[in-house]
């Protein structure tokens, strides 16, 4: 919508506002001026909406409105009860990432000895090169802690993502 007014903007205005049919020297100024058909024709729309019929409004039943409110009611009631238990299950899984790290630090060295006695021979081959410089030995234990790790997680998911 322009902002420019117009001099003979409130004669067309007054003139659309009647409904009346516009001179041939009003109608040759809207066709030359944006700011005044514009308002004209917000005018114009709203003469024809004011006279529109309204249709007669049916109201929902009460009873099914009280029946939504106290369905409503009850889902807002059920998602604040389970609001703690949604915040438990991150709490759960960090409590789950942080124990396992624990757990692997703590017996880091007897997971080593149990990976080495169970894979003998790759170990075996292994054990020429010094032991601060055994990558097979590393990459083993790496895989076994990765494993564990990861049927931890797995389990915690599972458990987590179907609420038993």
């Amino acid at each position: 919508m322009t902002h420019r007014t117009c001099a003979a903007e409130a004669d067309i205005l007054t003139a659309a506002a009647e409904g009346a049919p516009l001179p041939p020297a009003m109608e040759a100024h809207l066709r030359a001026c944006p700011s005044c058909r514009e308002q004209a024709e917000a005018v114009r729309f709203m003469r024809r909406l004011a006279s529109a019929p309204t249709a007669a409004r049916q109201y929902p039943d009460p009873a099914v409105v009280w029946w939504k409110a106290q369905l409503a009611r009850r889902w807002q009631a059920e998602r604040a009860a389970a609001a703690p238990i949604e915040r438990m299950r991150g709490i759960e899984l960090g409590a789950g990432l942080v124990s396992l790290a624990a757990f692997l630090i703590w017996q880091w060295r007897g997971l080593a000895d149990m990976v080495s006695r169970a894979i003998p021979t790759a170990i075996a081959a292994a054990s020429e090169m010094p032991q601060a410089a055994n990558p097979i030995a590393l990459v083993l234990l790496a895989g076994a802690a990765v494993s564990i790790g990861a049927m931890i997680l797995a389990v915690l998911h599972r458990r987590l993502g179907t609420g038993d």
